[in-house]
């Protein structure tokens, strides 16, 4: 009687264990209905499982993609609105009016010199202009020696600074002035000023440098990687983190063709208009470059590529239900797309969301996760 109730026992064990089994490898199916079936590099999902996972494909074209980076630049003085005064004759400083930082307006005195050289100049020119009124035109050959003298004597006070009215009040009293008047030529500031009262200066020893800030130039540093996309006339936001961040709108105005070799870079020259004179030559900043890529490019979201180590790659959809694993080659960031160079035609489709999804099931499979 013991051993029948002992065998009753070991069968309805046995029988217990194989219900148990039998529910969990229903319930393992069930899990995995959604992935029917891995091939080597295809992933294939059921159409549920597609739903689920949200995927969605798109068509592989080439696109003019929207491009933006940014580059360290350096604010600069507008070379074209800069002058550099220089002394045009030797003497010594009598009077000084303007100083560095101080704003000044075309015409302006800066300082007056004593200039033994342009005294004697201006003699020349009233004798020249004494002798050409006192010659009569009928006397080529006279007329025309004093016309030439007259001429070289008028160029020379020209030369050293002095002005048509100051020319004609010489003509007309014959009385030289005793200082020579040094002018803005522009309306700017003064950025730099090497005079003292009382000091002697040489021909050509530096006086001033005179700069209108009303607009700038930034140097951008662009990376060989971006400078395609950097074209003349191209707008450029400027951030200033001294300013709190303050942007500038600026548009490309050249763009240097040697690339210096330590740093890898060219030099891109930035117009920016300057009216309330916040930015100021020397500052940092930032520059951002924004606009279309000059040439078509085959592109993909970002999150279409997944890699594994070295191994980059996108999910190409073969049919309805199937995904294959295309290992490209990438290049250019254009924002929130990526350059595809090798691996894609145009016209493929491939998966632009849940391609990690497909990625994870991949290496599940080569894991041996999945027994069928």
């Amino acid at each position: 009687m013991k051993g029948e109730i002992m065998r009753i026992k070991i069968v309805w064990l046995a029988a217990f264990w194989f219900a148990l089994m039998v529910a969990g490898c229903g319930k393992k199916e069930a899990q995995e209905e959604h992935v029917e079936e891995h091939h080597s590099d295809v992933v294939v999902l059921t159409e549920e499982g597609i739903k689920l996972a949200g995927i969605k494909v798109e068509k592989v074209g080439l696109r003019n993609v929207p491009v933006e980076f940014s580059a360290a630049g350096k604010v600069g003085f507008n070379e074209k609105k800069l002058v550099h005064i220089t002394a045009r004759t030797a003497g010594w400083v009598e009077k000084v009016n303007a100083f560095a930082g101080d704003r000044v307006k075309a015409g302006d005195s800066l300082a007056s010199l004593y200039s033994p050289e342009f005294l004697s100049s201006q003699g020349e020119f009233v004798q020249a202009e004494e002798r050409l009124k006192s010659v009569s035109p009928t006397d080529s050959v006279e007329y025309r020696t004093a016309q030439a003298l007259y001429n070289s004597a008028r160029s020379r006070l020209l030369l050293f600074g002095a002005g048509e009215k100051e020319l004609e009040a010489l003509a007309q009293t014959h009385r030289p002035v005793e200082r020579l008047v040094i002018k803005s030529p522009i309306t700017g500031n003064i950025v730099e000023s090497n005079l003292i009262v009382g000091n002697t200066i040489d021909r050509g020893a530096d006086l001033f440098r005179i700069s209108d800030l009303s607009s700038l130039w930034v140097m951008a540093d662009v990376y060989e990687k971006d400078i395609r996309a950097v074209q003349k006339g191209r707008q450029v936001r400027i951030k200033t983190a001294s300013l709190g961040g303050r942007t500038f709108n600026g548009t490309v105005e050249a763009v240097n063709d040697v690339l210096d070799e330590t740093t890898r870079t060219f030099k891109v020259r930035i117009l920016v208009e300057n009216p309330t004179g916040e930015l100021k030559p020397e500052m940092f900043c930032e520059c951002v470059f924004s606009g279309q890529s000059n040439r078509p490019v085959l592109a993909v979201p970002f999150e279409t590529v997944q890699h594994v180590g070295d191994d980059y790659f996108v999910f190409v959809r073969e049919d309805s239900v199937s995904f294959e694993k295309r290992t490209v080659k990438t290049g250019e960031e254009l924002g929130n797309l990526i350059e595809i160079i090798n691996g894609l035609k145009e016209g493929e489709e491939v998966v632009t969301v849940g391609a990690f999804m497909l990625k994870s099931e991949l290496l599940k499979a080569e894991m041996g996760g999945h027994g069928h």
